[in-house]
């Protein structure tokens, strides 16, 4: 028995012993440094040397680049009278970047690191060779909750990105959701020339809803012939189409209203959302009916925002006169059940203009006491009390009305 513990005595101090021969390397320390606290300025030194020490040299050199853009970008390279070493340094790695380091920096874009807007400069000034790897990773779906930088990145590298777009966009391989995706990001660089390309495209391809996108995409580079392709898209039975019209009609210059009112009740939740976006930019009083509809139908808590802020909008610039009226009577029909449409109304009615419209309205039509009685007779919901107290408050200073047992 003591010969079994000595034996377990002696394995454990020699694993004691290998533990502490563990040695963290400087790319440890740098990577640390640099993604976890943002000293840039130490993470160049142990970067630099991680450089000369490690075989695989692709992770120190994305991340020393990115210490050296932080470090320029953040000013800590200049208060220490090494920014145009480091500008020198960055701009040498730049043209040298090759494919693994852009992935490199693709993935720690994709880790949401300190260093984000620092990753995505690097790889704008790297230009029409980081085009296809950020493709590579749009169309495969990689690091989805950075899409919107990739899009940025896209987008300011420009026209030397335009060919490896559409030719990605006219893909087999690449999802219907993608190619849309990029024939909007074609439409947004806005160089002319890419217009054959999207024609290309549109004559290639069977999907309507893509066919419309490229219409806009050719609308925005110039093409005043899509616009009458657009406005019918409005309307077509296909709601893939509908949906790629109703998101352009935030560009057109002449805006067709009574169809953007009509398709205020589309079956469609996201053409109702885009229409009422566009009905903000072009507003039209005969809208309102549409937009106060949307508040408590089966639309999305997105497009209900979106209805609330148009309709707030309307009300500061006098186009929805009776609307604190109308919205104090939906609030007390009881078909409105959902408690959460409730509160949506109140806090529109605690907006500045409609609180203006109550204390305007009609002594005949006692707006206040209406909210009043409602509050205190008939609302059950603790939350849309609250609100509504905060809104009688705000239409009786000094008078704190709470809710009776």
């Amino acid at each position: 028995m003591k010969k079994l513990l000595l034996i377990l005595l002696l394995i454990g101090v020699a694993s004691f012993g290998c533990r502490q021969e563990q040695v963290i390397t400087q790319l440890e320390v740098g990577r640390s440094k640099l993604l976890n606290a943002g000293l840039s300025l130490e993470a160049v030194g142990h970067l630099e040397r991680a450089e000369h020490e490690e075989k695989n040299k692709v992770e120190p050199r994305a991340l020393l680049i990115l210490a050296y853009s932080n470090a320029i970008s953040t000013g800590a390279a200049k208060t220490h009278n090494v920014e145009a070493r480091y500008q020198t340094e960055r701009d040498r790695r730049v043209g040298e970047l090759g494919e693994f380091e852009m992935k490199k920096i693709l993935q720690i874009l994709g880790e949401r690191h300190r260093v984000q807007k620092d990753a995505i400069q690097v790889l704008v000034d790297k230009g029409a060779p980081a085009v296809p790897f950020v493709l590579e990773d749009l169309v495969k779906d990689r690091y989805h909750s950075v899409h919107d930088d990739f899009i940025q990145i896209l987008q300011e590298i420009g026209s030397p990105a335009i060919n490896d777009i559409l030719k990605a966009a006219g893909d087999s391989n690449t999802p219907p959701s993608v190619k849309i995706l990029l024939v909007r990001i074609v439409g947004s660089i806005g160089d002319a020339s890419a217009a054959t390309g999207l024609e290309a495209l549109q004559n290639a391809t069977t999907d309507e809803g893509l066919k419309m996108e490229v219409n806009t995409a050719l609308y925005l580079l110039g093409d005043g012939g899509s616009e009458g392709k657009i406005v019918e898209g409005l309307t077509d039975a296909n709601p893939t189409v509908r949906r790629a019209a109703a998101k352009s009609m935030m560009f057109l210059k002449e805006h067709p209203t009574d169809k953007l009112v009509a398709a205020l009740g589309d079956s469609d939740d996201t053409v109702r959302m885009d229409v009422a976006k566009a009905l903000r930019k072009y507003p039209d009083a005969g809208a309102v009916d549409g937009l106060v509809a949307i508040l408590t139908d089966g639309s999305s808590l997105s497009t209900k925002q979106v209805a609330i802020d148009t309709l707030n909008q309307y009300a500061e610039n006098g186009m929805a006169d009776g609307l604190a009226g109308r919205l104090i009577v939906l609030l007390a029909n009881p078909e409105v059940v959902n408690h959460e449409d409730r509160l949506r109304i109140v806090q529109l009615l605690k907006k500045p203009a409609l609180v203006k419209q109550i204390e305007e309205a009609d002594q005949y039509d006692n707006l206040p006491h209406k909210l009043d009685l409602y509050f205190r007779e008939t609302e059950t919901n603790d939350m849309v009390k609250d609100a509504l107290n905060e809104l009688l408050l705000a239409l009786e200073p000094g008078e704190d009305l709470e809710s009776e047992d």
